[in-house]
Formats: structure tokens, C-alpha cells, sequence
């Protein structure tokens, strides 16, 4: 499916606004020239400014006469194969929201990210490779030097 940019600009400035409200509901931090808030709303501004030049991107090719339908099906995506690829992005990202907090980060990550590797026909010895080191390399990225607490399970609990 895709969607044309007049839907996916206003996706991308509703979402880009939602994300600069609830940034400035973030709690200031005393004695600090910008907060917590900072980089959220940085990065919402700059969805709505990418949904506006979607948006006039669009009404600019409707004004021209170029119309593009608002929503359309990919021929590709009529085939079993790419359906069940697709599937499997979804069933991943659903399955490691629900997994993360009882197996932990590095478990959790490294069993799908092997699943949704495959699933893609990545080959065995880079779906492997990719589960053995990625989740580590992550797991060292946010917990040591962006210092983001992480869900442990209990490969963590050995590990550290």
C-alpha cells in the first residue's frame, strides 16, 4: 500500500505536533538552559516541517494537473511472498513491545531480529551474525553511553 504525500503529510504533521505537546509537558529541569523537552520538540517540528513540504509538494502536482491517487496498492504487494513480509515487520515490532519486559532487551532482540532477518531472505549466516552482535552493540549504545535504562532479563542478569 502507499500512500499518496497529501495523507502522509498530514500523518507526518499530526504526528510531529502530537510529539512538540507532549514535550512541553516534560517537567523543566532546574538551573538548566533547555530540558528534557529539547531534542522531542526538535524532532516534532521538524515532522511538521517535513509534512508541510509533502503537503505543498502535493497540492503544487494537484494545481498542475498531476494527480496521484490518495491511497493505492503496490502490484508487488498482491503477491503471497511480499504480504508475508510485510506481516512479519508488523508481527515483529508487536512481538518485542510485548517480549521486551519479561526476556529483556538482548534476548528479545536478538530472537526477532534473527526471525525478521529471515523472514526478509537475508541469508543464515548474516541473519546470525546480525542477532549475535547488533543487540550488544545496542544494549552498550543506550545503557553505557546514552546511560537509557534497558528491560533485563535473565540472559542481562548473567551477563552483567
Amino acid at each position: 500500500m502507499k500512500l499518496g504525500d497529501l495523507p502522509l503529510g498530514l500523518l507526518a504533521g499530526l504526528f510531529g505536533l502530537a510529539v512538540v505537546l507532549e514535550a512541553m509537558s516534560f517537567p523543566e529541569m532546574g538551573g538548566m538552559a533547555y530540558g528534557p523537552e529539547f531534542f522531542p520538540i526538535i524532532v516534532g517540528a521538524g515532522f511538521c516541517l517535513c509534512g508541510l513540504v509533502l503537503i505543498a509538494g502535493d497540492l503544487r502536482r494537484r494545481l498542475t494537473g498531476k494527480r496521484e491517487a490518495l491511497v493505492s496498492v503496490e502490484p508487488s504487494l498482491k503477491q503471497g511472498k511480499a504480504l508475508l513480509r510485510a506481516a512479519a515487520v508488523l508481527v515483529t515490532v508487536i512481538a518485542f513491545v510485548l517480549l521486551v519486559k519479561p526476556l529483556g532487551f538482548l534476548l528479545t532482540l536478538a530472537l526477532l531480529l534473527f526471525f525478521l532477518l529471515r523472514c526478509l531472505a537475508a541469508g543464515w549466516g548474516i541473519s546470525l551474525a546480525l542477532a549475535l552482535g547488533l543487540p550488544f552493540a545496542l544494549h552498550f549504545c543506550f545503557t553505557s553511553l546514552l546511560r537509557v535504562p534497558l528491560p533485563r532479563g535473565f540472559v542481562e542478569t548473567l551477563l552483567f
